[in-house]
């Protein structure tokens, strides 16, 4: 049975990084090894420091998955092309690698972050570093509480993980789509609770749903809720954390799945129609600046093809 990564599913954390890479040429043979050693590392000082609850994930890019493993593709793996509505754009920017780290220790996930890039440094070179943080009580830096209603417990490993009766290559492995949103936090601010809460579509407080009557249907909560333009659940597992410094600040979406194609879905329901007006509200107030796709393997798959 493949053994999946273990940051896929993982609880939240408090702390987290996203180091985002791109492969040098030519060391794709080095590559695979030291991918395959990586979650050992990380398990080895989650066994050391145990109450950090360190997990990481690492996924390769589209454009470099067929250089890195030559003849095994995923079979929906597509490239991240951007994506334009109106006045709305969500840009493409391709990475090689992604690896995501988050522990509840600051110090741990430094030591882990460290030692996970030491294996790497060689043979690629660090694009983004990336830190990021649990705000407040799981909310994002809009105030609201971010995913109310997410999957839990099992049913996080059915929609996120591929199925072996799917694909027994593949089986333990998701299709990660990653996007980085800039908050424009001093208009955010001057709007009152109430038009906030209109605009999520959700309590601010305590993150409960709008009545129906009050519930506009372009709110977030109706347009980047996990169902399809044609009503049909998309299964959809995020790993959201807020970044920021204080001129920049917003959210990283990584979004999990078995399914290559639900979070194109997911992102296109937000987008709405040409000429129609009828995207997400809160697109108003925060804005891509990149996004990418990626796949993270299971450790079984990394083992096998670096000869482990």
């Amino acid at each position: 049975m493949a053994r999946e990564q273990l940051g896929i599913c993982a609880e939240a954390n408090l702390h987290g990084m996203v180091l985002l890479m791109n492969a040098m040429d030519g060391h794709q043979a080095a590559i695979r090894l030291q991918l395959a050693r990586l979650p050992a590392l990380v398990q080895r000082l989650s066994d050391q420091f145990s109450e950090s609850n360190l997990s990481a994930v690492v996924a390769i890019g589209v454009g470099f998955w067929d250089t890195l493993y030559v003849n095994q593709r995923p079979k929906d793996l597509q490239p991240w092309l951007p994506l334009s509505v109106d006045d709305l754009d969500m840009p493409a920017l391709p990475f090689d690698l992604l690896l995501q780290i988050r522990a509840d220790r600051y110090d741990v996930l430094h030591l882990a972050a460290q030692q996970c890039f030491q294996l790497l440094n060689q043979h690629v070179e660090l694009a983004e570093q990336i830190h990021a943080f649990r705000y407040m009580d799981g909310r994002d830096l809009t105030g609201f509480i971010d995913q109310p209603d997410a999957p839990k417990g099992r049913r996080k490993r059915e929609i996120a993980l591929i199925s072996e009766q799917n694909d027994a290559v593949f089986a333990g492995g998701s299709y990660l789509h990653f996007q980085r949103y800039r908050l424009d936090m001093n208009r955010w601010q001057q709007l009152t609770q109430q038009q906030q809460e209109a605009i999520m579509g959700r309590r601010k407080i305590d993150g409960q749903r709008l009545a129906l009557a009050q519930l506009d249907d372009n709110s977030h909560e109706v347009k980047a809720s996990c169902v399809s333009v044609e009503g049909q659940p998309l299964p959809l597992l995020f790993q959201n954390m807020p970044y920021g410094q204080l001129k920049v600040q917003g959210m990283l979406n990584l979004g999990f799945s078995a399914d290559a194609k639900a979070y194109l879905r997911w992102l296109k329901s937000r987008m709405g129609q040409p000429g129609r007006q009828n995207y997400d509200l809160l697109l108003d107030f925060i804005q891509a600046d990149c996004g990418a796709a990626f796949f993270a393997p299971s450790v079984s798959f990394m083992e096998q093809q670096a000869g482990l």
